[in-house]
């Protein structure tokens, strides 16, 4: 409803300081009466950890589903929406908007760009909108950490369940950024809300005279603003045209918004988590883009974006530091005596070359040897797990239809990193040639990094022409 999303706003503004109750948000999106869980809508995976791997037991997951709740709007096609509400969009501004997408994705997202180039193009637009929504609420909490100045010393960090992870003082700037990304998610989730109330024909009705009849500006202004925003118009005809299950999209924007107020997960299987309620659900959509909905594709989309979501985490391990945070999980940092200020003693030798003059008056080379050992055994036992599931989800391949084989390359890619960290660069996240431009970098990297792109560019290629990664 539109009058919720003002009353949230004002609620969120006099009670702000006692986040995280971010569920009180969640609750918003469901109906009061809703009998709709987690374990009745989707896969609620269990990690079993054995030589280093975790799997993924789906025990919960029910086949495709269209109730009242979850909306999968197969039968809405086209430019306009059923009912009261209509959705004019014209050619020239849909053309506009996706090439907003296009290039926001390619700017801000190479890997998904070079995989959407591939994708059938009957799929590649819905693709382009979902990879650039997928973008923006990503990059929500990044935005916040900059706003906030977050850094270093000025985080309080806490773990996925609410745990200090540091008794530090919070930042006043950090808690503002916190408030102001927590609205951006829930004008998001409105946004979502929308769209489908719009399909809806039961709801269209009574949804635009509320719109219409509110005296308050703010939540006129705020609705009004849904209609500026090219990536949302782009979603918008992705979700009417291929009927896109609202399900995904919202656990999608749950789990992110639950993921700003972490700075360490507790396990490695929040992790694994994480990454099926994000990477896996946009795997899921995308390969509704292609026209292909069925249980045992989704299972294999599973595992990519439980290995992707892992491999993500290594990835980003150099800038989270750089935020205050740690992208390895706590049972994990704890077997290896990882601690954020080893996490920073192997950050800067790595970047300043392991060279003894470069160590600060506070390590000492032997500090960082071992600091950069630990490391190392902790990525390499992560990219064990990773790499379980993305070979389990490549020899399961083969039952996903062959128009929704595009929508998997994103496990090329995954694999194709995954060789580089543990063949090339011995397990080392903090290799000069993986952290990019943090701490400057050698021009000679980019060579290096050339002919990396190259390589992913030839197996994308191949993966497109076979049919298999």
């Amino acid at each position: 409803m539109t009058l919720t999303m003002m009353n949230n706003l004002k609620n969120l503004c006099s009670t702000h300081a006692s986040f995280p109750a971010h569920r009180r948000l969640f609750a918003l999106s469901f109906p009061a009466s809703s009998s709709l869980t987690g374990a009745t809508i989707s896969r609620m995976p269990s990690c079993l950890f054995s030589n280093g791997a975790v799997g993924l037991q789906q025990k919960t997951y029910h086949p495709r589903f269209v109730t009242h709740h979850v909306r999968c709007m197969s039968d809405h096609s086209g430019s306009s929406a059923n009912g009261d509400g209509k959705f004019q969009y014209p050619e020239e501004q849909r053309k506009s908007d996706h090439e907003h997408c296009v290039e926001m994705v390619r700017t801000r997202d190479m890997e998904g760009y070079l995989c959407g180039l591939l994708m059938p193009v009957s799929a590649r637009e819905a693709y382009f909108a979902l990879r650039a929504f997928n973008v923006e609420i990503a990059s929500i909490k990044d935005a916040s950490r900059l706003m906030g100045g977050r850094s270093r010393g000025t985080s309080s960090s806490t773990t996925a369940s609410g745990i200090l992870f540091h008794d530090e003082e919070r930042n006043e700037a950090g808690t503002d950024s916190s408030l102001g990304s927590r609205l951006r998610m829930q004008w998001w989730r409105d946004a979502i809300t929308g769209i489908y109330d719009s399909m809806d024909s039961s709801h269209s009705g009574l949804r635009q005279q509320q719109s219409s009849s509110s005296p308050d500006p703010l939540l006129n202004s705020l609705v009004a603003s849904r209609k500026h925003n090219p990536t949302l118009r782009s979603l918008e005809q992705a979700i009417r045209t291929h009927g896109l299950t609202h399900t995904f999209l919202r656990r999608l924007m749950e789990a992110r918004e639950v993921d700003l107020d972490v700075v360490q997960y507790e396990r490695v299987r929040d992790v694994a988590q994480y990454g099926e309620d994000t990477v896996s659900n946009v795997l899921y959509l995308s390969l509704e883009c292609a026209g292909v909905r069925d249980e045992a594709s989704d299972t294999v989309a599973s595992d990519i974006g439980v290995g992707l979501g892992l491999i993500t985490a290594l990835r980003s391990t150099a800038f989270r530091a750089t935020q205050g945070e740690c992208s390895i999980p706590m049972d994990i940092a704890t077997e290896h005596s990882i601690t954020m200020d080893k996490l920073y003693t192997a950050l800067n030798a790595s970047l300043n070359g392991d060279s003894d003059t470069n160590t600060t008056k506070n390590n000492n080379p032997q500090d960082a040897k071992e600091a950069k050992e630990a490391l190392r055994n902790a990525t390499s036992e992560m990219a064990k797990m990773a790499s379980f599931h993305l070979h389990r989800a490549r020899e399961n391949q083969g039952v996903v239809p062959k128009e929704g084989r595009p929508c998997l390359l994103p496990a090329v890619c995954a694999l194709h990193y995954l060789s580089i960290l543990q063949e090339e660069c011995e397990n080392d996240v903090f290799h000069p040639s993986l952290v990019g431009g943090i701490g400057g970098g050698s021009e000679g990297l980019s060579g290096v990094e050339r002919r990396r792109k190259l390589n992913l560019m030839f197996y994308l290629g191949r993966a497109w022409l076979t049919g298999t990664f």
